[in-house]
């Protein structure tokens, strides 16, 4: 019976019904495993955009509580309707600024402050890239406006005015006829386009029916005057608040805008040292400027055959080879970041009676977030603060003369302060005489001033600010490493020619150049091998054609030529390779052939190696005994027509590199040749200018 049952067919049947059972059992098992598999990678590859996005805020967790207590930080989004910013914040006006190096962003904050303190007026100050344009319209006419804007270059704006000053040349049909407002223009006369951006702003106001309340104010850089031209227009809008307002002036008694809070319990890593901040309030600044880095220096050199004791030359070269985020074009700028002499430091600690402060932590709060940015790095210590983060070496204003006063410690100092402080000649021929920084001028009152608040010498001094070079390199050549050319010179005081006041940027790459014999009287708290500098590069538009075989003319004079450099660098380099070069024009002019001519060995090997036949070299120079001084306008003026067939005719690339007034007076002398030559009225001349700057052919690096 068994055996019959096991290989009958009721068996053979039952075990093919199993076999079918457990294979679809199997296939079902094995599917459930893929997709398990299948959502389990679809999972992880969609983690961090589906789900588990990281939260953007997260490192506030990590954040020191006094970074975050300093700076006020908020999630929630600030309004850009600035009539409503007004009303928020419960403003009589508000005091826009447009800056590049930080100087109407200071000019801003000063005017603010004098406002509250001398008139009870509370002002909104205002960057112009934080508010839309058109919500100017909103603003009602109980309140008004103040514009302070700088002009930089040929005429451009600063790059957070620049939406700004579109928006009013494409603003058609606008009407602005509530707004009441003021302005004031930073610029120099050196420069073609003196003021241009303020005089562009008030006539666009102006054209939209807003009503200017004062005659424009307008600083001149050319002669230092940028201080008092603004003290001098700023009390003209006080006195429109006495009579026009019918505001009664208040005694300006000195309101701390900050706090500086002494904190023993952080520590040096807590704290900033030496490194620079940049800011993160600029996009556009932002988009043109690299990260700031701590740069090795792989290379210093004298330039100069014949240095002296006053005027030497430095050439530095900067490895990039660490800091992979920073990358240069040829003919971009580096940005050097200078710290301040050990001396000033310590006179000024020592004034202060600070010296045994000077390592303690300090952390310096804003009490009014919605107005006052504190514009130094905090935490720090006052030692740092000092060295690194503020101007202590730049010239006092009469301005800040005049505030001190009221913190002098007897009636002589005070009386003394005040006749400086409220007597511009006065304080004229004191400078004619005298290095003032501030702490030169309390140091020679020969009193403690112990009871000075450190918060007024951080709210008057301006912060730190990098200094700019053109690179002397090309980035083909060395894209990892970065030279700059810097002259060395101390200016001896009008009335006192045996006192010099040092550049300060100059001094430091001076020291940080064994070579150098330069005696500018500065010494720093760290110069050994292995010394970083703090920089960064900024963008610009100074460039080489994009094809080599474009001709080019070069017009320097002295660190002018620090760009060119790096073009014949570049060219060399592309002409070893096979490719066509371009016939190349350089005008140089400096003192002495056998004293100050830049790169001379280099250039000479050009001419008659690689680029033998292509590069043309013309000089001028304008101390050499017993010859008349020829400077490199008279080359090119002496070269006019040879330049006119290349820029006419064979459509060169025409640069200037140099001092404003030298590029106004090449500007102006070529310009006549070409009028001449092509029968050309002056507003043609002006066109056809205006037409090569636009399309590059025409290219400015210049400074005043």
């Amino acid at each position: 019976m068994a055996a019959s049952f096991l290989s009958g067919p009721i068996f053979n049947s039952t075990i093919t019904n199993l076999l079918r059972e457990g294979t679809r059992t199997a296939a079902y098992d094995d599917i459930a495993v893929l997709a398990l598999l299948a959502l389990g990678g679809a999972s992880y590859l969609t983690r961090g955009s589906l789900w588990d996005k990281p939260d953007p805020y997260h490192y506030k967790w990590f954040e020191r509580p006094q970074e975050s207590a300093l700076n006020g930080r908020h999630i929630k989004r600030e309004t850009r309707n600035i009539a409503q910013k007004l009303e928020e914040a419960q403003r009589d006006l508000v005091i826009f600024w447009g800056s590049q190096s930080g100087t109407a962003e200071g000019f801003a904050n000063s005017l603010a402050r004098d406002c509250h303190r001398r008139f009870r007026l509370e002002a909104l100050v205002a960057d112009l890239s934080d508010y839309d344009p058109e919500t100017l319209a909103l603003v009602p006419e109980s309140k008004f406006a103040i514009f302070i804007v700088s002009t930089y270059g040929e005429g451009d704006p600063s790059d957070n005015s620049a939406d700004f000053c579109a928006w009013l040349r494409d603003a058609s049909g606008t009407t602005l006829k509530q707004l009441r407002y003021m302005a004031f223009g930073l610029g120099n006369s050196n420069y073609k386009y003196y003021n241009k951006v303020v005089d562009d702003v008030v006539t666009a106001l102006n054209s939209f029916g807003a009503s200017l309340m004062l005659p424009v104010g307008k600083a001149d850089d050319a002669n230092g005057a940028t201080e008092e031209d603004f003290f001098a227009w700023k009390e003209n809008v006080f006195s429109l608040f006495r009579t026009s307002f019918g505001i009664v002036e208040r005694n300006p008694e000195y309101e701390p805008c900050i706090r500086v809070i002494e904190d023993e319990s952080m520590t040096a890593i807590d704290l900033h040292l030496s490194e620079p901040v940049q800011k993160r309030n600029a996009k556009k600044t932002a988009a043109t400027s690299s990260p700031i880095g701590a740069l090795p220096i792989k290379e210093t050199r004298e330039l100069f055959m014949k240095p002296s004791a006053s005027r030497s030359g430095v050439h530095m070269e900067l490895d990039l080879s660490q800091t992979p985020q920073i990358k240069y074009k040829t003919g971009d700028h580096l940005a050097v970041w200078p710290i301040n002499p050990s001396e000033e430091v310590a006179r000024l600690l020592r004034v202060l009676n600070l010296e045994a402060k000077k390592d303690t932590p300090i952390t310096i709060l804003s009490l009014d977030q919605a107005n006052t940015k504190v514009k130094v790095p905090t935490p720090t210590n006052t030692l740092a603060l000092l060295q690194h983060y503020l101007e202590i070496c730049a010239p006092v204003s009469r301005e800040t003369v005049s505030s001190l006063a009221q913190f002098a410690p007897n009636d002589e100092v005070r009386s003394t302060l005040l006749n400086l402080g409220q007597n511009k000649e006065a304080y004229s021929t004191y400078l004619l005489s005298n290095h003032v920084t501030l702490g030169r001028l309390l140091e020679s009152t020969n009193v403690s001033w112990s009871s000075l608040p450190l918060s007024f010498i951080i709210e008057s001094l301006p912060p730190m600010t990098p200094r700019y070079y053109s690179i002397s390199s090309s980035s083909i050549v060395s894209p990892r490493s970065v030279s700059l050319t810097a002259v060395v010179s101390s200016t001896p005081l009008p009335a006192n020619p045996t006192q010099f006041i040092p550049g300060l940027a100059t001094s430091y790459l001076s020291a940080l150049t064994p070579s150098s014999i330069s005696n500018s009287g500065q010494t720093y708290p760290f110069l050994a091998s292995g010394t970083k500098l703090h920089a960064h590069i900024r963008k610009s538009t100074f460039k080489l054609p994009a094809s080599a075989a474009t001709p080019i003319v070069m017009v320097a004079a002295g660190t002018g030529l620090a760009p060119f450099r790096g073009f014949l660098q570049e060219r060399a380099r592309l002409r070893s390779m096979g490719r066509e070069v371009g016939p190349m024009l350089l005008f140089f002019g400096c003192r002495d052939p056998e004293e100050d001519f830049l790169y001379r060995p280099e250039i000479e090997d050009f001419q008659s190696g690689v680029l033998k036949d292509r590069l043309s070299v013309v000089t001028a120079f304008s101390r050499v005994p017993g010859q008349p001084k020829t400077y490199v306008q008279d080359r090119v003026e002496e070269y006019a027509s040879r330049v006119c067939d290349l820029v006419l005719e064979d459509s060169a690339i025409f640069y200037i590199c140099g001092s404003a007034n030298m590029a106004r007076d090449v500007t102006k002398r070529l310009g006549e040749c070409i009028k001449s030559r092509n029968g050309w009225t002056d507003e043609q001349l002006k066109s056809w200018s205006e037409r090569q700057k636009k399309t590059h052919q025409w290219q400015e690096d210049v400074w005043g």
